[in-house]
């Protein structure tokens, strides 16, 4: 019997997994969905395209995090590298909106609304801070 508790990253790795399953495809079918509170109509169609891009991104690190939620030794193993993965995917997606954000011409090109990009990064922050810490705080859980 092992002296090591049980990690509770089998269970976060399924609920977020089929988050990212859900909302990807969300992004990639209709993507009007979640741009209807960014971008004010009507929308551009490269705005629409990035969307579907974003969402394909996010339909696949769900289906990795799924994959790595799996009780068999390579997919235990590979949780770490999977974490880092989607950690900075998450990361880099806030560091681009929030420079958008403060320094960008935020009436232009795809017509994201300051209050649209303040949303999205609320969306994103609490994965990142819960991802950081559990990277850096609880290694012992991978």
């Amino acid at each position: 019997m092992s002296s090591r508790p049980a990690s509770p990253l089998r269970s976060s790795f399924v609920t977020e997994g089929v988050m990212k399953l859900a909302m990807g495809l969300v992004f990639v079918i209709s993507p009007q969905t979640p741009l209807s509170g960014a971008v004010a109509p009507p929308i551009p169609p490269a705005a629409l395209l990035l969307t579907r891009l974003l969402g394909t991104q996010t339909f696949t690190l769900g289906v990795s995090m799924l994959l790595a939620s799996a009780n068999t030794p390579t997919a235990v193993a590979s949780r770490r590298v999977v974490y880092w993965t989607v950690f900075a995917r998450d990361v880099t997606l806030v560091a681009v909106l929030a420079s958008q954000y403060w320094f960008g011409d935020n009436t232009s090109v795809l017509g994201f609304s300051p209050k649209g990009l303040r949303s999205w990064l609320a969306e994103l922050m609490p994965f990142c801070i819960g991802h950081l810490w559990i990277l850096t705080a609880k290694p012992h859980w991978f």
